[in-house]
């Protein structure tokens, strides 16, 4: 992309508003999920906005990272099976919610250690 003065990017934005375009950025997105055949794109903290005009909607879309995963590593996630007194152990040692902690523990394959580790890091970014 091309580096744009912040300024003129206003006075687009403004005309853009004037024709009619609806235009929101999207606060708190984790991240965006791009299913391809065989493999997915994640795209991490990204900055997402989308964009209305004319029934269509249009998301841009700025991650800080891409990580690139296999399905196969996708469906292993979705069929292990976690624990809810460690889900809980997790939340509580942590200071996060249960689903935060539940979602951890399936990143970190089962391992407790791991997901406490991921969660911690987190929380200091």
């Amino acid at each position: 992309m091309f580096p744009i003065n912040p300024r003129e990017l206003q006075k687009q934005l403004k005309q853009l508003k004037k024709m009619g375009m609806k235009i929101e950025q999207l606060e708190n997105v984790d991240e965006v999920v791009i299913k391809l055949g065989g493999k997915r794109l994640v795209l991490e903290r990204p900055d997402v906005m989308s964009f209305e005009f004319a029934s269509q909607k249009i998301f841009y879309i700025v991650p800080k990272s891409v990580k690139e995963e296999s399905e196969d590593v996708n469906t292993a996630k979705q069929s292990l099976s976690v624990k809810d007194e460690d889900v809980s152990f997790i939340a509580e040692f942590v200071g996060v919610s249960y689903d935060a902690a539940k979602e951890a523990l399936i990143r970190a394959g089962g391992d407790i250690a791991k997901a406490i580790e991921m969660l911690q890091s987190e929380k200091k970014q």
